[in-house]
């Protein structure tokens, strides 16, 4: 896979488990805590929220940091909103990636990349609450307890993955950070935000 499909799938779980954020409060069903945490995740038809990144890129001495805004509506269109440094966009709509910078649009059809369109589907599991499709493609283990827990995603398929793992921390309903560590040393870390300001 080359960096660009790389960053590309990198991109796409960012944009994802960014969407799955302070979800209406309701009642616990039963189960395990992951299956608890993920049916609170899955409720969620659309929110927006602020985000401050920070990508360490093992070509560059000094890591990139950005800010924004992250829209999600169920059932499979995510944006990504970058306003800081640069305005820039990346929105995940049907199966679609498009990515909008400065004047020029570039459209990117998932199906036609099959080490990019697993990992989207297994998403889309995700957020309607379909943990046995998650755990068709990760390794997915829950650290901690619903008021304050850590869920760690390893690519079952290390050798042909550019993901070495993905951390997500969060309190209940409400995901604070997400990790994504690639094979090749590059990181990067979100911190999620209260919703934009209205204007």
């Amino acid at each position: 896979m080359s960096r660009s499909d790389a960053a590309s799938t990198r991109w796409i779980w960012i944009l994802c488990l960014g969407a799955l954020w302070q979800t209406a409060a309701a009642a616990t069903p039963p189960g395990t805590p992951l299956d608890r945490l993920m049916r609170l995740l899955a409720q969620r038809r659309h929110g927006e929220v602020t985000f401050v990144e920070r990508d360490t890129l093992a070509v560059l001495s000094r890591p990139l940091v950005s800010s924004g805004v992250m829209i999600y509506d169920a059932p499979d269109h995510l944006e990504k909103r970058t306003l800081e440094p640069h305005p820039s966009s990346l929105i995940l709509d049907h199966g679609e990636l498009t990515v909008k910078h400065g004047d020029r649009t570039y459209r990117l059809d998932l199906h036609d990349y099959q080490r990019v369109a697993p990992y989207v589907d297994a998403i889309a599991d995700t957020l309607s609450g379909n943990r046995t499709a998650l755990e068709r493609l990760f390794k997915v283990r829950f650290a901690g307890s619903l008021a304050q827990w850590t869920l760690t995603l390893r690519p079952l398929d290390q050798h042909r993955s550019p993901l070495l793992l993905i951390l997500i921390q969060g309190a209940r309903d409400d995901i604070r950070t997400v990790r994504i560590f690639q094979t090749n040393g590059d990181h990067s870390r979100m911190t999620l935000g209260p919703p934009p300001a209205t204007r």
